[in-house]
């Protein structure tokens, strides 16, 4: 699973970065469709305390998942 980890003296959740990563995130995933089923991925990202977001990526298959997260990682990476 990928996340997001920064600085976050306040433990407390971030709606500019969820947005900005959200973002991003979407333009990255949004024009690849699973070959088997011709479906596209979602994503959320979950706010765990007090400086980590993680990525929760929602496919229609788990080959199609790890093609995704794969993507992801390289992004943030």
């Amino acid at each position: 699973m990928n996340k997001i980890v920064f600085q976050n003296p306040d433990g407390k959740p971030k709606p500019s970065i969820e947005q900005t990563y959200s973002s991003i995130i979407s333009a990255n995933i949004s024009e690849i469709k699973c070959k088997t089923h011709d479906k596209n991925a979602d994503f959320k990202l979950v706010f765990d305390a007090p400086n980590t977001y993680f990525i929760h990526i929602n496919a229609c298959c788990d080959e199609f998942k790890a093609i995704i997260e794969d993507q992801v990682a390289r992004m943030l990476s």
